[in-house]
């Protein structure tokens, strides 16, 4: 029967349904079904392709003929090892996201909506769009029909009931990490009744949390501020290595095999420590393997970054990215590792919270040839890891840098926005050098400033523990507006060139408009909204009659310092009543923001790029 006439049987009160309260949460799902399905294919086709085209397709085709036989082998099982990665990020996506992203691929070439549908669904790996603050692109009319047979009576020539699979309108916060009907209450009162090492694999990186009933849809999840509050006693944890057995087996194989092809001692290592890890749960070794990785097959795979958890910032998803090492880009860059030590004591903070155990960070820089896993949405385009804070406080931090997608960016983004909104007097500062020394110096500062900290009752925590969900945004604002200030700190040690102390500003504030429209939901976009308001608010960025920007010379400096030290602070304090009340107060879109981001999308520039791995789609064709 159509929604409508149900609606009025409710009304009528009819003795024939089951009555519901259409004034209370039931009747909300009427104006939702009218919402759903009320767009005609056209309509939505268009609202679709619109989405896309903020993508600009990149074809990636690096040159792999440095590469040995062993390897140019042994990449083919990486390749094949990676795409067993990606299956296991959907899974930690959302509870039914695999078997969407199934039904939808079956469907792509059913009709031009579908095949959009597929594309858009491809970027960002979940039917919520990453670039409209993760609001939902598809509809329970968009996802997969599922047979229920089990649960009903068997009746002869009848095969069940087939329903559609729904997905919450609003992502759920904890993805696919923990019960989708748990709250943040139940679950700090369930760590809290628990001893202190079960309390570690709780809060670990590598682990799910778990009910019996967790097979429950993820559409009773309740709401943040829920009074309701489940019994916590049937939760439990679960280790990646488990949860994730069948598709962890397949890829550790393939590791391992790689592994017996390579020529590098270092890469058959990491390929044969991490195919151990996938089974252990253990990742320590792999870790430090991975940062001692000197191979023409540049390869990071794993379960490392947690933006995915939105509740707690504990999780971590996995991911891939294979390219192969640019030698000479690299040997350029050994200047910033060095420094790391020097910077920490120069950071500003009070001394009491620097630390004396800051190790140089080493600097891969590599041209991509593929990825997969958490890599949806806008693209990565360096990551400083690992994420573990025992091998932070050892060793440090390594650094990947993906030159020929910085060089996308800038070319197809970051200048156009120059173009659009930087004004014409400082336009010609904007420029690939600052823009690229600015990211490399982003991602040492990953690894100086707090990490393990001591809180005022002399307890041991991490920055990540106590900052929880504000902590992923706050930590990509830090490495950005500490990354300027350390350039600054370099320049005027006579170890970079004084050509770049006006550039790297400008090349900032253009590259501010491009993390921003991200959405403020996603942490880089919510870090650089912070810091852009921050130095309006200083002065040091400077909005025209024009509708254009520009930057204050004598300003900037003082206001970059200023965010540096509140941001540090904060970090060394743990104290995250005052990381939400920074994030609340200024990571919001102000008019300033939404005068440029209005003269970009006037100038229809590309938010992002979507790679085409060329090369690699050749090489496992081959394979």
């Amino acid at each position: 029967m159509h929604c409508n006439e149900y609606k009025d049987c409710l009304a009528a009160e009819n003795g024939d349904y089951v009555p519901y309260d259409l004034n209370g949460r039931y009747g909300q799902l009427f104006s939702i079904i009218e919402k759903r399905y009320k767009d005609n294919m056209e309509s939505r086709s268009l609202t679709i392709q619109k989405q896309i085209s903020r993508y600009a397709p990149i074809l990636l085709e690096p040159e792999l003929t440095t590469l040995s036989e062993g390897d140019r082998e042994a990449l083919g099982y990486i390749l094949k090892a990676s795409m067993v990665i990606d299956d296991i990020f959907y899974e930690q996506v959302w509870n039914s996201n695999q078997m969407l992203r199934d039904w939808l691929k079956a469907r792509a070439d059913s009709s031009s909506l579908d095949n959009l549908k597929w594309a858009y669904y491809s970027i960002n790996k979940s039917p919520w769009s990453c670039l409209d603050e993760n609001k939902a692109f598809l509809s329970t009319a968009d996802s997969a029909v599922k047979l229920l047979t089990d649960a009903t009576k068997p009746i002869s020539g009848w095969k069940g009931v087939e329903y559609r699979a729904a997905f919450p309108q609003d992502k759920p916060g904890g993805a696919n990490f923990y019960p989708p009907d748990m709250n943040k209450m139940e679950f700090e009162l369930w760590k809290s009744g628990l001893p202190d090492k079960e309390q570690k694999d709780v809060t670990g990186f590598f682990t799910v949390i778990k009910r019996p009933d967790a097979l429950l849809p993820s559409s009773v999840a309740p709401s943040e501020g829920s009074d309701q509050t489940n019994n916590s006693d049937d939760l439990y944890v679960v280790p990646y290595s488990k949860e994730y057995k069948a598709s962890l087996e397949k890829a550790a194989e393939l590791l391992c095999k790689a592994s017996e092809c390579s020529d590098s001692p270092s890469l058959k290592n990491l390929l044969r420590t991490k195919a151990n890890a996938f089974l252990s749960n253990d990742y320590y070794e792999s870790d430090i393997a991975w940062m001692e990785l000197d191979s023409n097959i540049d390869v990071t795979i794993g379960p490392y970054e947690t933006y995915e958890d939105g509740l707690f910032s504990y999780k971590a998803t996995f991911e891939a990215f294979i390219g192969v090492r640019d030698d000479v880009a690299t040997s350029q860059l050994k200047l910033f590792g060095a420094q790391l030590e020097d910077l920490e004591k120069n950071l500003p903070m009070d001394n009491i919270y620097k630390s004396d155990n800051v190790s140089a960070a080493p600097i891969r820089v590599m041209n991509l040839l593929y990825n997969s896993g958490d890599v949806k949405g806008p693209q990565t385009i360096a990551f400083n890891l690992p994420n573990d804070e025992r091998i932070v406080n050892e060793r440090g931090t390594s650094m990947v840098m993906l030159k020929n997608i910085s060089e996308a960016k800038f070319k197809l983004i970051v200048k156009p926005i120059a173009d659009a909104c930087i004004r014409e007097e400082q336009k010609d500062y904007v420029d690939f050098e600052p823009y690229y020394t600015h990211i490399v110096c982003h991602e040492c500062c990953h690894g100086i400033g707090p990490h393990s900290i001591i809180l005022p009752g002399g307890k041991k925590s991490t920055v990540r523990l106590e900052l929880q969900e504000f902590h992923s945004a706050l930590e990509e604002a830090k490495a950005d507006i500490v990354g300027l200030w350390a350039l600054n700190f370099l320049i005027n040690k006579g170890l970079l060139p004084k050509s770049l102390s006006k550039s790297m500003y400008v090349s900032f504030l253009a590259g501010c408009f491009r993390s921003i429209r991200f959405g403020l939901e996603e942490a880089h976009g919510k870090g650089q909204a912070l810091q852009f308001n921050w130095l309006y608010e200083k002065g040091a960025f400077i909005l025209h009659s024009d509708g254009k920007f520009s930057i204050d010379f004598t300003k900037v400096e003082d206001a970059v310092e200023s965010l540096s030290r509140e941001i540090l602070t904060i970090q060394a304090k743990g104290d995250k009543p005052a990381a939400q009340a920074l994030l609340q107060s200024r990571a919001t879109m102000t008019q300033p923001l939404r005068v440029a981001l209005e003269k970009i999308e006037h100038m229809q520039v590309p938010v992002d790029i979507a790679p085409i791995f060329g090369a690699a789609n050749k090489l496992l064709a081959n394979n």
